[in-house]
């Protein structure tokens, strides 16, 4: 929720007179507002222009900083015959968002501080200057300020309690910014009559617009396509896992002369039955436990043939010995490369640890670097020696005070903090290094150590053998028996790993079927076709009410949910609409937008900004029309208009309605006075 509560613009110039400050301060209310004056050029635009310009808000209107204000802001400004040069000038904006007030401070001309720099005060404008009231700096139209914690709209968005989601975009995801979703809100006299949204500034957000109406109404599309997409992602990524076990089953298969099947090549939801079919063929089409089984009597069966004792005894004795000191040695060796990788675990998640502090102490240097650059003298913790990092006094000291010892700048912090990331980078990358080199050490000593203790066993068993020697055929059998068995075992150790993997897999699958499921079958929710039929009920309702004339058949309207912008028999309204009718379609499809939000608890902030609504000679019957929209909202939105009061029907409209409900501020022939 936004409620503009109070209005100051204060222009600084020479004149002696009050203190030679010019400007506007008003108060406005919940329900309509008018700003009005009886001639053009009167400065309601300027007014308006500051609200935008505090809200951070101005890409609306064309540009960015001060250039998009009018010259009273920054060259001068006419007090009946004589012309002031501005000196100074800024303006504070009161808002309120349901339970609390702040005022915002943002300047345009203003020697030392840069208009990018706004203040922001937590109390209303009167309770500037107390205790009670603690200022803050931030900044905007600069990297982060929409995301950093001193980024104004990062504070923004906070306080009106919205979620801006994520949309795509030409590069990387980002947040549908404030300016997006304002430009359907706040409609300036210049360019915001052109078209729906025409006033919306470019970043590169696909369907921007479509994006703002789903955000505004509270429609579920966007969350139901992020979850198409997140499970578009998931499919593919179990898909790939799957091939790839599958892949490396048949390829060890393979490696042995083997066959598998039973394995679906694609996910699918396993159960006992599925996994009950599974089996491994060896060459001859024996399954592979069987024929396990009948090289393993066979290797029994040559085994009971006893050998005499070896001549070599105590060689091989000594030989043993000789391969179980270096098996100790190796365990060792191994112990030693365990440890040492356990330290070097240890040093990359400590130096990760201090990176990320100061990472995070060097972005708030550099956030109070880029505030101080501005000009923030208010609120700067750097400016009154405070450590924005710490909140220490800058001059604390274990040296003695008396000692004329230099403090770091902010910028000298900066420096020192940069390296200081280079360091630990430095750090953490090389016990990477190190770790990666020890798990290839440790790899090696355990391969060798298999080998070794495969070799001593092979030395016990000839030291143990009895009197006749092994003939040289029943030794290559061995040898051939005991190879194909443990490989065998190998391959039966990898496909059960692979079948775990399988079994991850399907269940990760199974998740996804079921997330897969609960996305609406249609295109659309019950429920959003519910919201866009009561975005396109009160469309056309506002269009009879404002006598749209221009298309026969108003019946034909529709608001299409792929792009959620009104047509006409499938073309854009626009096209076919007069001018008049264009300014028509616009107040119907914004204050559409609010009515359905109010109806269907959307993310509208509740606030309406109208410049000059009665473009192109609108009657002052459909200009009532659209007060009694506003009027029929009562307290529950808030609608700004500037008005030209250049009739006097018009003028008898406005001047009649009940103060309770209409709250005008007539600013006469000029908008800034002598305050």
């Amino acid at each position: 929720m936004l409620r503009i509560k109070r209005l100051r613009i204060e222009i600084k110039t020479a004149n002696e007179t009050n203190g030679g400050i010019y400007g506007f301060d008003e108060c406005f209310s919940d329900g309509l507002n008018f700003i009005a004056s009886t001639e053009n050029t009167s400065g309601k635009s300027s007014v308006i222009e500051a609200i935008f310009y505090c809200l951070g808000l101005e890409q609306i209107i064309g540009g960015v900083n001060q250039q998009v204000l009018t010259s009273a802001y920054k060259s001068q400004i006419k007090d009946g015959d004589k012309v002031w040069s501005v000196l100074e000038s800024g303006a504070f904006l009161e808002i309120f968002n349901g339970n609390e007030t702040v005022t915002i401070f943002r300047s345009a001309v203003m020697e030392g501080r840069d208009p990018r720099l706004v203040t922001v005060y937590y109390g209303d404008y009167d309770s500037i200057g107390n205790q009670v009231t603690p200022p803050e700096d931030m900044y905007l139209h600069d990297n982060g300020s929409a995301t950093n914690e001193k980024g104004f709209h990062t504070f923004l968005e906070s306080f009106l309690h919205l979620q801006l989601p994520i949309v795509q975009t030409s590069g990387n995801d980002q947040k549908l910014y404030l300016q997006t979703i304002f430009s359907c809100l706040f409609i300036e006299q210049k360019h915001g009559w052109a078209d729906i949204f025409s006033g919306m500034p470019y970043f590169g957000i696909k369907d921007a617009k479509k994006r703002v109406v789903e955000f505004l109404i509270g429609l579920d599309t966007y969350n139901v396509n992020k979850e198409k997409d997140r499970l578009r992602a998931v499919k593919e990524v179990i898909t790939t896992e799957w091939q790839a076990a599958i892949n490396d089953i048949n390829r060890n298969a393979n490696r042995e002369n083997c066959t598998v099947s039973g394995i679906p090549t694609s996910p699918k939801i396993m159960t006992e039955k599925d996994y009950s079919t599974f089996s491994i063929l060896t060459v001859d089409k024996k399954p592979l436990t069987e024929a396990v089984l009948e090289l393993q009597a066979n290797h029994d069966r040559i085994k009971q043939r006893k050998p005499r004792i070896v001549d070599n005894f105590d060689e091989l004795n000594s030989e043993l010995h000789d391969i179980e000191d270096t098996i100790a040695t190796f365990e060792q060796k191994l112990l030693e490369c365990q440890r040492q990788a356990l330290l070097s675990k240890s040093a990359i998640s400590q130096a990760e640890k201090s990176l990320e502090i100061v990472l995070r102490d060097l972005r708030n240097n550099k956030d109070a670097a880029k505030l101080q650059n501005m000009g923030s003298t208010t609120g700067c913790q750097a400016s009154i020696n405070i450590c924005p990092t710490c909140n220490q006094v800058i001059q604390d000291s274990l040296l003695h005070i008396g000692q004329n010892i230099p403090v770091m700048s902010i910028e000298e912090n900066i420096r020192h903090l940069e390296g200081q990331k280079k360091v630990l980078e430095f750090n953490r990358d090389s016990h990477k290094d190190n770790l990666d080199s020890l798990t290839l050490v440790q790899n090696d000593i355990q391969s060798r150590l298999v080998t070794l203790r495969r070799l001593a066993q092979t030395i016990r068993s000839d030291l143990y053998s009895t009197e006749t020697e092994w003939s040289e055929s029943i030794v290559q059998k061995l040898v051939e028996i005991e190879s194909t068995l443990k490989n065998y075992e190998q391959l039966n150790n990898f496909i059960a790993q692979q079948l775990d993997v399988i079994a991850s897999l399907s269940e990760r699958w199974k998740k996804y079927k079921d997330d897969l499921s609960k996305i609406p079958a249609k295109a659309i929710s019950s429920l959003d076709i519910e919201t866009m039929a009561a975005l396109k009920k009160n469309f056309v309702t506002n269009l009879r009410k404002y006598k749209y004339k221009s298309a026969p058949n108003i019946d034909a309207v529709d608001i299409p949910i792929d792009t959620c912008l009104p047509t006409i028999d499938g073309f854009d309204m626009k096209f076919d609409s007069s001018a008049s009718d264009n300014i028509r379609i616009i107040w119907s499809f914004t204050m559409a937008l609010l009515q359905t939000s109010i109806e269907k608890n959307g993310n509208h902030p509740g606030v309406i900004i109208f410049d000059e609504p009665a473009q192109h000679s609108i009657v002052t019957s459909d200009m009532e029309s659209l007060i009694q929209s506003v009027l029929d909202l009562k307290t529950s939105a808030q609608v700004i208009i500037g008005i030209t009061l250049n009739n006097e029907e018009l003028r008898e409209t406005i001047t009649q309605l009940p103060k309770a409900t209409a709250h005008i501020i007539e600013i006469g022939n000029r908008a800034f006075q002598l305050l």
